[in-house]
């Protein structure tokens, strides 16, 4: 950030650096009281800017003046805080012909208060902090936020990585009052509205990878399509982790934990689907294509938590979901859902593992894997298979056409352990034993099946323990690697771990 603007002789390299990144790509370019000192225009050839052109005033993106930043070309940033980054500008596209990578340079820290992207499309932005309270520089958006203006204007093709995003450091002391007016909304991809069936088309393409989001309200926002959102850590947050809502999803190999209760009033979800934007005329949307795949959420690990509070862990409860896989996740936690999830066609529940940790009381409730029935806008659930799962209740309703559930393993001994509809009428099982098709109540609880369960300690480690009785207990038609990505094989396991490991 000690740099000089290119008029004071900044050239853009490591001996001499410029000192603004907003007079290299900033969206404000295209206002006509917009200025940098020290720049006449953006540095970057792909940014549109207001100019004269051919005797008349316009916003356009040219090579007047030989920018020196073009596309495909890398941009190294130095420690320093950068205040508000914003990409794009009101109905106008930014469009890059090759990629254009923002990152941090090797041993630096480079800070943002707030990334805004919209309306542009192939940015990489790698090894960024992104920290601000709500309200910094009158600013209350999401740390980071993607979106779109319809169709003629979409966001697509965004790579983002080893972000750092937070409100703060630390929110040690923090009352819930300050919770609800200074904690900011972590990462947002919110698109506008598809048709009803096509999910969110015009904020697509975009991956968060390698990325840690902690001391936020919610997390993450995930409603724009082809998306992937892989390899991230969620921890302290006030809201929800996750709520996802689009077509062609992948939420996979996450770790999510420590929530809190910061006294807005909000259902507690790790992952859930959400409405996202609705299409004029609309009952509900028709979502597709949803992978949520080994990720790790364990509701408290923090023995020094502020507000605990019950956490649900993957559900859905409203629209319509078709072909979702939701496999080899864990989740520890207090609540009545585990993985609760309706008006869900075409898919695959299986390998996960869900354990009731017993220490935030949710009345008439155990952490259950519940699937089927409809969502408060959408259809009764069809043609769906619940299979080796490990679970401390086990839900199904079986009356809905082509929703199955076999050799699921569920843990003793809090019954009921499974409710379900042999015979159209719901039935409940309260005795271990073998039930439907290869179902099984076992007998030793979480001292017989997990390497180490002690939520005394709040230390979880559901790995399977010689003699466990989810060994063996699968069978193939499940996922074909665990958790770790370690092959499965005859006999398979229930729950997210193969044995031995």
């Amino acid at each position: 950030m000690n740099g000089k603007s290119p008029a004071a002789g900044g050239k853009g390299s490591q001996a001499s650096p410029w000192n603004s990144l907003s007079g290299v790509l900033d969206g404000h370019w295209t206002q006509s009281q917009f200025s940098v000192p020290g720049y006449t225009r953006p540095l970057l050839s792909s940014i549109p800017y207001y100019h004269i052109v051919n005797g008349t005033r316009g916003v356009t993106a040219d090579q007047a003046g030989n920018p020196p930043v073009q596309p495909g070309d890398a941009l190294y940033l130095m420690s320093g805080n950068y205040g508000d980054v914003y990409l794009g500008d009101y109905d106008i596209n930014t469009f890059n012909s090759a990629w254009v990578t923002v990152q941090a340079a090797p041993g630096q820290i480079p800070a943002f208060t707030t990334l805004y992207i919209h309306s542009t499309n192939k940015w990489v932005f790698n090894g960024i902090k992104v920290q601000s309270i709500n309200g910094t520089n009158n600013n209350g958006n999401a740390l980071v936020m993607l979106t779109d203006q319809g169709p003629s204007y979409p966001t697509t093709d965004i790579v983002l990585e080893n972000l750092q995003i937070s409100s703060a450091d630390s929110t040690a002391g923090w009352t819930q009052a300050q919770w609800v007016a200074q904690a900011r909304y972590g990462y947002e991809v919110y698109g506008s509205a598809g048709n009803g069936t096509n999910g969110v088309p015009y904020t697509n393409c975009i991956s968060l990878a390698g990325s840690h989001i902690q001391n936020v309200r919610t997390g993450a926002i995930l409603s724009g399509n082809n998306l992937m959102f892989t390899n991230n850590i969620i921890d302290h947050f006030g809201d929800d982790g996750i709520d996802y809502a689009a077509n062609n999803l992948a939420i996979t190999h996450n770790t999510l934990h420590d929530n809190l209760n910061i006294g807005d009033g909000n259902h507690e979800d790790a992952m859930q689907g959400q409405n996202g934007a609705l299409p004029a005329g609309a009952a509900l949307n028709y979502f597709s294509n949803i992978l949520i795949d080994s990720n790790l959420i364990l509701r408290q690990t923090d023995p020094q938590l502020a507000f605990p509070q019950y956490l649900q862990g993957i559900d859905a409860f409203d629209e319509d979901w078709t072909n979702m896989t939701v496999t080899n996740n864990v989740v520890v936690t207090s609540s009545c859902y585990g993985i609760g999830l309706a008006s869900i066609h075409n898919s695959l529940i299986a390998g996960n593992t869900v354990v009731e940790d017993g220490l935030y009381s949710v009345p008439g409730c155990t952490a259950a894997i519940t699937v089927g029935g409809a969502t408060h806008e959408g259809p009764v659930s069809t043609n769906t298979v619940v299979r080796n799962n490990l679970t401390s209740q086990l839900n199904v309703d079986n009356r809905d056409v082509g929703v199955t559930m076999d050799h699921n393993v569920v843990l003793c001994c809090t019954g009921p352990y499974i409710s379900w509809y042999p015979n159209g009428a719901v039935q409940y099982v309260t005795q271990p034993g073998v039930y439907g098709n290869g179902n099984i109540v076992e007998t030793e609880g979480t001292k017989g099946e997990f390497v180490n369960f002690n939520p005394a300690t709040l230390t979880y480690t559901v790995m399977l323990k010689s003699g466990a009785t989810a060994i063996g207990a699968g069978v193939a038609g499940g996922p074909t690697v665990d958790i770790l990505g370690v092959k499965r094989a005859s006999p398979y396991e229930a729950g997210a771990y193969s044995y031995p490991y």
